[in-house]
């Protein structure tokens, strides 16, 4: 028996795990590169939701001597491997499929890992298989259509077979076996393919949506189909359509674009219009939408994702940091530049408490702008100036600030304190070193502060002189960072 540490760490830690337990170890890895197997799908996107193959789709190993052995029924595709295991979905409409044609096809493996071999083998589902039931042996043909010897040689990096695929039409899934020469192991993968025979005068096109007219997109604009069969969306028959000037959003340009590419991305779906020969053209002015009466496709929808508007330039002025009490009231005037026309709204809040709002109504450039506090009060405060224009489009700026009874020296000096037992600093010194649970000494009013546990600790080292809404006892939101604890 040959086992040996160093074949070990070839594996990936997935595979691995799952592996550990045979007696027998192989380092090589492997997978169906031409036309893309399923796993390998997975790793470019074009499938979705997977599992872990998206990161191997060359590590889908399990028992060697398919159909005699091998992985049990209904799990052929993952190889057995639990990890694997969304591989092993099965309907007519999940996986994204590779156009092939009966007749000579070529069957490429790419090699991370090679390893000598014992042979390649080729198995087709049989005319009569059920898409829409997992695959089993009875739903591939028990002997393979192409078989390659391996000679017990190790194979170069990439290693392509041509292969005589036999008479079928529509979809069908290939299995490749790749059987190692030295170990009880082969590698499985599963291909999903359309096989084109120039017979889509057979096919029976459905009529599932139509490709809406009458609207122009911007720049930046999306649109998406959206493919349902069963009452579930099918993501893997997304076609995706962007537009990137003016020219290409424009209604009788975009329509033409989209039908366009899905009859180039898709085989089961196609835009256009149906003629007398059975076949969907597109045409200027409406197209709808077909699908092959045996897809499994019930409908599909358009989704337009917009572009966000740009934002216009804003700023806000002459706002300060202390207010002084006057005959009872405090008056903030500032300044606001917009670039655009816009509602806006300035507030003043204390404590999460909304105390005076007050909207107004602007025109592009500058405005002077006045919000009145009457019956004020000592305290922190925060004002938030925001917009709105008549696109929808809006943006704010907070401001803190505090309001007082009497003008406060510019720097005041903190008194000198002396410290308290396990009081690891007097705040706000060595600001940056605050962690969760570190304690320090609020001189402003001579109480212990504890720094709050993850994921709030974070809040603690954000200070500064002009932004001090954390300050443990004295901001406007120090109980979100700390605990007051003497």
């Amino acid at each position: 028996m040959k086992i040996m540490t160093k074949s070990l760490l070839t594996l990936s830690p997935v595979a691995l795990a799952l592996l550990l337990p045979m007696s027998h170890q192989a380092s090589a890895h492997g997978y169906i590169s031409k036309p893309e197997a399923r796993g390998y799908l997975c790793r470019l996107r074009e499938n979705t939701h997977c599992g872990n193959v998206v990161y191997e789709p060359q590590s889908l190993e399990g028992q060697d001597r398919f159909p005699q052995s091998g992985p049990i029924d209904g799990h052929i595709a993952s190889a057995g491997l639990r990890a694997f295991g969304a591989l092993d979905d099965q309907s007519i409409n999940r996986w994204t499929k590779r156009h092939i044609k009966t007749g000579p096809n070529e069957f490429s493996w790419r090699f991370t890992a090679a390893h000598s071999s014992r042979d390649w083998r080729y198995f087709i589902t049989k005319t009569s298989w059920d898409p829409n039931s997992p695959l089993t042996r009875d739903q591939f043909e028990t002997v393979p259509f192409c078989e390659y010897q391996g000679y017990n040689r190790q194979p170069p990096k990439t290693l392509t077979h041509l292969c005589n695929v036999p008479e079928r039409t529509g979809y069908h899934v290939v299995l490749g076996v790749w059987d190692v020469a030295d170990t009880p192991m082969s590698f499985y993968n599963v291909v999903d393919v359309m096989i084109d025979n120039d017979d889509t005068q057979k096919a029976t096109w459905q009529d599932v949506g139509d490709i809406v007219t009458g609207r122009d997109l911007k720049v930046g604009d999306k649109v998406k189909t959206r493919v349902f069969g069963d009452s579930k969306e099918i993501p893997s028959l997304q076609t995706v359509l962007t537009i990137n000037n003016e020219n290409e959003g424009l209604n009788k340009n975009w329509t033409i674009a989209l039908a366009e590419k899905i009859n180039a991305s898709q085989s089961w779906i196609q835009a256009g219009q149906l003629n007398e020969n059975n076949e969907v053209k597109i045409t200027v002015g409406r197209n709808e939408i077909f699908a092959q009466s045996n897809a499994g496709i019930s409908s599909v929808e358009l989704e337009f994702e917009m572009a966000p508007l740009p934002k216009p330039d804003f700023s806000v002025t002459g706002v300060s940091h202390n207010y002084l009490i006057e005959g009872d009231a405090v008056n903030f005037d500032f300044t606001v530049n917009l670039d655009a026309n816009a509602q806006i709204q300035a507030t003043l809040n204390k404590s999460y408490n909304s105390i005076v709002t007050k909207a107004y109504e602007v025109v592009k450039g500058q405005s002077q702008l006045s919000l009145n506090y009457p019956n004020a009060e000592t305290g922190h405060y925060n004002l938030t100036i925001s917009y709105i224009t008549n696109e929808g489009v809006t943006d704010e700026k907070m401001f803190h600030l505090n309001i007082v009874n009497s003008e406060l020296p510019e720097e005041p000096t903190p008194p000198v304190v002396e410290p308290i037992a396990d009081v690891e600093f007097i705040f706000p010194e060595s600001l940056a070193r605050y962690k969760a649970g570190t304690v320090v000494l609020q001189p402003k009013n001579n109480k212990v502060y504890q720094c709050k546990p993850w994921p709030y600790n974070g809040y603690c080292v954000q200070w500064s002189q002009t932004a001090n809404q954390y300050e443990p006892g004295v901001g406007l939101y120090w109980n979100m960072a700390w605990i007051e604890i003497k």
